[in-house]
């Protein structure tokens, strides 16, 4: 710093002298201001001037020069930055190097997306998925390349399911499951993987089970038959009897885990668009529900509250099952001298929420996620109640058809609550129309 100054110094000494000079020997002290002040302006311009070359360059290192002034300084804090951001530079393109390297393996497709949906990046998978090219898409709209209208709908609101599936733009025949995750200031992921394997799976387990089901219902039939000619007869035994009402209640419960098998196989079967559906009165589904129960003896300690004023679009048959299929589980699960409180109501959010609540033993908290689960039978105490193990699972795949969200709070000995929440797009009051929304589901 003090071979700086001294330089400057030096330079303002010389300046005065050749000021001294001048003036002595032309008698013109202005003058002589004048023309010492501009050369040493002129000799600190070129300094500058080859310093503002030096940054237009680049500063390469292989053109820095040195200056003992101030100029100096500036040229050595400008190179040791330089040096700093080129380290930097070198050690984020290594990083994201190796990211690339790691994204590119997976064996998603995985596309990169601004705010206006324009592809900045993808791996080589979303070119055998979703026929997209790097670099020759990048900066192009997604719609323009991918047109299928149901993808285009679910990436401008994806709140409204988690993913859709869709054909491969590459092969129809090819089935690929599409998620938007959002990240980032307006930015986002699209990743596609194909599931056509599993589809085909879940499609021949659907038909095994759909096609079982509906083969034993003729059978049952003709037993249940036998068993009913046989209650009549006047001369059997109370053994006899007694394997009869054993029979009689072991057919009864086939009957009722065939019905729930053929409702889950339909349940399965597709996701239902917004716009699709039947007109439901909510005030409706109360008889069907009161018919279901008539086998209860306390049916009487279940209160219900469905009011006439609320529609829903939907398929009645698998929204009356979440009804039955809740309120059963209940009275199951709960003291016969408890209540049992079922209602419909909207919510803040416009949304029609069905709500069913007893006063059972509750529920552990690791125990809530797997309820769901098919044949799940829980605890020791919820194991010895008899049934098919398929309720719940169904409530969970119709509520999935319809958009709706199932939810299950409980605490082991203060009850428990199952709701099903319904989007806004699917409720109706009296006479109004439906919220238009946009078809996502794919067929």
């Amino acid at each position: 710093m003090l071979n700086i100054w001294s330089t400057e110094a030096w330079s303002l000494s010389i300046a005065a002298v050749a000021f001294g000079l001048l003036g002595f020997f032309s008698g013109n002290w202005f003058v002589a201001s004048l023309i010492t002040l501009g050369m040493y302006i002129l000799w600190l311009y070129g300094r500058l001037l080859k310093l503002e070359q030096w940054i237009r360059k680049g500063t390469k290192a292989s053109e820095v020069y040195e200056d003992n002034g101030f100029v100096g300084i500036i040229i050595r804090q400008l190179h040791q930055q330089k040096k700093i951001h080129n380290q930097r530079k070198r050690r984020t393109k290594k990083l994201l190097h190796r990211m690339n390297e790691n994204i590119s393996a997976l064996p998603d497709a995985t596309v990169l997306l601004n705010k206006e949906l324009r592809i900045e990046w993808c791996n080589d998978p979303a070119r055998y998925l979703l026929n997209l090219r790097s670099p020759q898409d990048l900066g192009n709209k997604l719609k323009n390349i991918i047109r299928d209208p149901s993808l285009l709908a679910y990436m401008e609101n994806p709140l409204v399911q988690e993913h859709i599936e869709i054909n491969s733009p590459v092969d129809p025949k090819v089935t690929i499951q599409v998620r938007k995750v959002s990240f980032g200031a307006n930015k986002s992921l699209l990743i596609a993987r194909n599931v056509s394997d599993q589809k085909q799976l879940q499609e021949s387990l659907k038909n095994f089970v759909a096609n079982a089901s509906h083969e034993l219902r003729s059978p049952l039939t003709v037993i249940w038959g036998h068993l009913e000619m046989l209650e009549g007869e006047q001369e059997m035994s109370k053994s006899g009897k007694r394997s009869l009402r054993i029979a009689q209640r072991q057919a009864e419960r086939m009957k009722e885990l065939i019905q729930d098998l053929l409702l889950l196989s339909q349940v399965e079967s597709y996701h239902l668009a917004p716009d699709e559906g039947e007109r439901i009165s909510i005030s409706e589904l109360k008889t069907g529900l009161l018919e279901a129960l008539e086998k209860y003896d306390d049916r009487h300690r279940v209160h219900l509250d469905f009011p006439a004023h609320m529609f829903l679009r939907g398929i009645s048959i698998e929204i009356q099952g979440i009804c039955i299929n809740l309120v059963e589980n209940a009275i199951k699960y709960s003291p016969p001298d408890k209540p049992v409180r079922v209602r419909w109501f909207e919510s803040s959010n416009a949304e029609y929420v069905f709500d069913v609540e007893d006063q059972g033993s509750g529920i552990e908290q690791e125990e809530i996620s797997q309820l769901t689960n098919r044949y799940y039978r829980g605890q020791k105490s919820r194991a010895e109640v008899s049934g098919s193990g398929l309720g719940l699972a169904i409530v969970q795949h119709a509520a999935n058809k319809h958009g709706a969200v199932f939810k299950i709070v409980s605490e082991p000995g203060k009850g428990s609550c199952f709701s099903v929440t319904f989007p806004s797009y699917r409720c109706l009051r009296d006479d109004q129309q439906f919220h238009a929304v946009p078809p996502l589901a794919n067929h």
